[in-house]
Protein backbone atom coordinates (compact mmCIF):
# COMPACT_ATOMS: atom_id res chain seq x y z
CA UNK A 1 0.00 0.00 0.00
CA UNK A 2 1.75 3.13 -1.15
CA UNK A 3 0.11 6.19 0.50
CA UNK A 4 0.29 9.56 -1.40
CA UNK A 5 2.72 12.76 0.38
CA UNK A 6 -0.21 15.02 0.01
CA UNK A 7 -2.83 12.47 2.15
CA UNK A 8 0.09 11.97 4.79
CA UNK A 9 0.72 15.49 5.12
CA UNK A 10 -3.29 16.59 5.39
CA UNK A 11 -3.53 13.83 7.99
CA UNK A 12 -0.51 15.08 9.59
CA UNK A 13 -2.14 18.47 9.90
CA UNK A 14 -5.83 17.11 10.89
CA UNK A 15 -3.80 15.26 13.92
CA UNK A 16 -2.20 18.55 15.51
CA UNK A 17 -5.22 20.33 14.27
CA UNK A 18 -8.04 18.05 16.38
CA UNK A 19 -5.58 17.17 18.88
CA UNK A 20 -5.05 21.14 20.20
CA UNK A 21 -8.54 21.11 20.03
CA UNK A 22 -9.25 17.76 22.20
CA UNK A 23 -6.71 18.79 24.55
CA UNK A 24 -7.25 22.36 25.02
CA UNK A 25 -11.47 21.53 25.48
CA UNK A 26 -10.11 18.68 28.48
CA UNK A 27 -7.52 20.61 29.81
CA UNK A 28 -10.06 23.44 30.83
CA UNK A 29 -13.30 21.86 31.07
CA UNK A 30 -12.52 18.36 32.86
CA UNK A 31 -9.23 18.20 33.97
CA UNK A 32 -7.53 21.29 35.38
CA UNK A 33 -11.20 22.72 36.18
CA UNK A 34 -10.88 27.43 35.25
CA UNK A 35 -12.55 29.09 37.52
CA UNK A 36 -16.00 29.48 36.48
CA UNK A 37 -16.46 33.01 35.74
CA UNK A 38 -13.49 32.82 33.35
CA UNK A 39 -14.02 29.47 31.47
CA UNK A 40 -15.76 31.29 28.77
CA UNK A 41 -12.90 33.74 28.27
CA UNK A 42 -10.67 31.08 27.80
CA UNK A 43 -12.56 29.21 25.49
CA UNK A 44 -13.32 31.92 23.53
CA UNK A 45 -9.66 32.83 23.41
CA UNK A 46 -8.20 29.41 23.12
CA UNK A 47 -10.53 27.57 21.04
CA UNK A 48 -11.99 30.62 19.23
CA UNK A 49 -9.22 31.21 16.83
CA UNK A 50 -8.98 27.48 15.88
CA UNK A 51 -12.89 27.36 14.47
CA UNK A 52 -11.86 29.39 11.71
CA UNK A 53 -9.83 27.08 9.53
CA UNK A 54 -11.95 23.99 10.33
CA UNK A 55 -13.93 23.83 6.94
CA UNK A 56 -11.26 24.93 4.68
CA UNK A 57 -8.78 22.20 6.50
CA UNK A 58 -11.82 19.15 5.81
CA UNK A 59 -12.04 20.08 2.61
CA UNK A 60 -8.38 20.07 1.83
CA UNK A 61 -8.00 23.73 0.26
CA UNK A 62 -4.53 24.71 0.02
CA UNK A 63 -5.14 28.58 1.20
CA UNK A 64 -6.66 27.04 4.44
CA UNK A 65 -3.49 24.79 5.23
CA UNK A 66 -1.30 28.22 3.80
CA UNK A 67 -2.51 30.84 6.63
CA UNK A 68 -3.41 27.88 9.36
CA UNK A 69 0.58 27.85 9.45
CA UNK A 70 0.06 31.43 11.41
CA UNK A 71 -2.08 30.16 13.89
CA UNK A 72 -0.01 27.00 14.38
CA UNK A 73 2.41 29.70 15.71
CA UNK A 74 0.54 30.95 17.89
CA UNK A 75 -0.57 27.80 19.39
CA UNK A 76 3.33 27.11 20.15
CA UNK A 77 3.32 30.03 21.68
CA UNK A 78 0.65 29.52 24.03
CA UNK A 79 2.38 25.94 24.32
CA UNK A 80 5.76 27.45 25.81
CA UNK A 81 3.69 30.25 27.76
CA UNK A 82 2.36 26.91 29.68
CA UNK A 83 5.50 24.81 30.00
CA UNK A 84 6.44 27.43 32.22
CA UNK A 85 4.47 26.96 35.14
CA UNK A 86 5.23 23.45 37.32
CA UNK A 87 1.36 22.90 37.62
CA UNK A 88 0.44 23.51 33.67
CA UNK A 89 4.27 21.57 32.10
CA UNK A 90 2.09 18.72 31.05
CA UNK A 91 -0.60 21.35 29.26
CA UNK A 92 2.32 23.06 27.73
CA UNK A 93 4.71 20.35 26.61
CA UNK A 94 0.73 18.87 24.81
CA UNK A 95 0.05 21.68 23.45
CA UNK A 96 3.47 22.38 22.39
CA UNK A 97 3.76 18.57 20.46
CA UNK A 98 0.71 18.97 18.54
CA UNK A 99 1.38 22.54 17.70
CA UNK A 100 4.15 21.22 15.87
CA UNK A 101 1.91 18.55 14.46
CA UNK A 102 -0.29 21.21 13.03
CA UNK A 103 2.77 23.54 11.95
CA UNK A 104 4.66 20.45 9.97
CA UNK A 105 1.87 19.08 8.22
CA UNK A 106 0.57 22.73 7.29
CA UNK A 107 3.54 23.38 5.96
CA UNK A 108 4.11 20.27 4.07
CA UNK A 109 0.43 20.32 2.49
CA UNK A 110 0.99 23.57 1.19
CA UNK A 111 4.09 22.96 -0.53
CA UNK A 112 3.26 19.55 -2.06
CA UNK A 113 -0.14 20.71 -3.11
CA UNK A 114 1.65 23.48 -4.96
CA UNK A 115 4.06 21.73 -6.68
CA UNK A 116 1.09 19.09 -7.44
CA UNK A 117 -0.60 22.41 -8.99
CA UNK A 118 2.61 22.96 -10.90
CA UNK A 119 3.10 19.68 -12.41
CA UNK A 120 -0.89 19.85 -13.57
CA UNK A 121 -0.49 22.98 -14.86
CA UNK A 122 2.58 21.80 -16.83
CA UNK A 123 0.98 18.41 -18.43
CA UNK A 124 -1.86 20.45 -19.69
CA UNK A 125 0.47 22.44 -21.35
CA UNK A 126 1.78 19.50 -23.35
Amino acid sequence: MNISPLLLSRWITLTGYFGLMIGLYAWHLLIHKAEPHLISIIILTQLGPLMFPLRGLLNGKTYTHAWSIYLAIFYFIIGIWYAGKDETLMLGLYVTAFSLTFFTGTVLYTRLSARSLKENKADQGN
